[in-house]
């Protein structure tokens, strides 16, 4: 089953990211998960039974949950998520390094030193 990617949100006291992930016009989810890869705008994931792909290419990434879109849900999620780059991919500078469990950040962002 394909999914579209739509929205991405990034949590750094987790270390982990939300990603809206549309199926048609009436069945999205939102995908909270753990990986080294980030679920971008405009990539698609594939799904086959257990086996999970990222615009055609396996990659390594757990499903922690999984769960309906309601644009409520998701407003609170973007709340709860203090990460910069969230709101503004287009920084230089991250000041929030201290409490990141990133060690790179997803939107490239460059760490303060």
């Amino acid at each position: 089953m394909r999914w579209d990617i739509t929205d991405m949100l990034l949590s750094p006291t987790t270390g982990t990211a939300f990603a809206v992930a549309r199926n048609s016009e009436h069945l999205s989810v939102i995908v909270w998960y753990r990986g080294n890869y980030f679920l971008r705008p405009n990539n698609y994931l594939h799904t086959d039974g257990a086996r999970v792909s990222i615009d055609g290419k396996p990659q390594n990434f757990r499903v922690i949950h999984t769960m309906p879109f309601f644009p409520a849900i998701w407003r609170t999620l973007k709340t709860s998520c203090h990460c910069p780059g969230n709101d503004n991919v287009s920084l230089r500078n991250c000041e929030k390094q201290q409490t990141c469990l990133f060690e790179l950040c997803p939107y490239g962002i460059k760490m303060l030193s």
